[in-house]
C-alpha cells in the first residue's frame, strides 16, 4: 500500500511540477526571512549558551517540515473524503485501516524529511551548518518523530471535520501553536508558569524541548523521547477507529 501511495505521490509531483518547484524554494527562503531576520531582532536566548543562528537552526527546519506535509493530508483525508473519492476505494483494501494511516504517515514522513534536506542544503548557502554528524542523525530521528505527531494531529482534524472552515481554522490553529508555542523558536521559559506547565505535557513540545536538550547540551532526555513515540503511536491507532467509523457512515 506505502508503494502504491509513493507512485501516487510521484504522478501528482510531475504533473505540478513547476508549482511544486516554486514551493520548495520559496517556502525555506520565506520562513528564513520571517523567521531567522525578524526573530533575532526581538529574542535573546537565555537558558542555552549558543548564538541565535544555532537556536533557530532546526526550528526553521521542523517548521518547513510540517508546513509541508499539510496539503497532501487535506487533499487525500478530507477533500477526496467529502466528494466521496477516497473512502469507496479505502473499503475495498484488504488492508486494515491501521495500515492504511500508517501508509498515510510514512508519505508525510517522506515528504517532511525531504522538505527537511532541500532546506538545509538551502540555508547550508546562507548559514554554516552548526551540528556534528552525531548530532545530525540525532536531529533527523526527531525530525521525524516530530512529523509523526504533526501528521497525526493533522490526519485526525482532517478526518473530524465535516466543513472546509472548520479543517482550516484547526490547522491554522495548530500551524500557530508550532511556530509560537511549541519552543522552537520563543522558549518555554519565556511564558508564564502555568502555561508553561501546561505547554510541557504536550507531545509536540516534549519533542522540541527533547532535541533541543541533545543538540545544545547534549543530553538526550530518553523518558520524553520514548514517551513521545508512545503517544504517536496510540494516536495512530485511535486515527485508524475514527476511519472506521467513517467508513460505516
Amino acid at each position: 500500500m506505502i508503494n502504491a501511495f509513493i507512485y501516487r505521490r510521484y504522478s501528482l509531483l510531475k504533473n505540478s511540477l513547476l508549482s511544486t518547484l516554486i514551493v520548495f524554494f520559496s517556502s525555506p527562503l520565506l520562513v528564513f526571512i520571517f523567521v531567522n531576520l525578524v526573530f533575532r531582532k526581538v529574542l535573546v536566548n537565555n537558558y542555552y549558551d549558543i548564538s541565535f543562528d544555532v537556536w533557530i537552526y532546526p526550528s526553521m527546519i521542523f517548521i518547513i517540515s510540517s508546513f509541508s506535509i499539510l496539503p497532501s493530508i487535506f487533499r487525500d483525508l478530507y477533500d477526496l473524503r467529502i466528494h466521496q473519492k477516497l473512502l469507496t476505494y479505502i473499503s475495498l483494501s484488504p488492508y486494515s485501516k491501521s495500515v492504511t494511516i500508517f501508509s498515510f504517515l510514512v508519505i508525510s514522513l517522506l515528504e517532511g524529511f525531504v522538505m527537511g534536506v532541500f532546506s538545509v542544503g538551502l540555508f547550508s548557502i546562507i548559514l554554516v551548518f552548526p551540528f556534528a554528524i552525531t548530532k545530525t542523525i540525532v536531529l533527523i530521528g526527531y525530525l521525524l518523530i516530530f512529523i509523526f505527531i504533526v501528521g497525526n494531529f493533522l490526519i485526525t482534524i482532517a478526518l473530524s471535520s465535516r466543513r472546509s472552515t472548520t479543517y482550516i481554522l484547526y490547522s491554522i490553529l495548530l500551524l500557530f501553536y508550532i511556530v509560537l508555542g511549541s519552543g522552537l523558536i520563543i522558549e518555554q521559559t519565556f511564558f508564564p508558569d502555568l502555561i508553561n506547565s501546561i505547554l510541557f505535557f504536550s507531545p509536540i513540545n516534549m519533542i522540541v524541548h527533547s532535541m533541543q536538550s541533545y543538540l545544545y547540551s547534549s543530553f538526550m532526555n530518553w523518558e520524553l523521547t520514548i514517551l513521545s513515540i508512545l503517544i504517536g503511536i496510540g494516536w495512530t491507532f485511535i486515527n485508524s477507529s475514527i476511519l472506521k467509523r467513517k467508513l460505516r457512515q
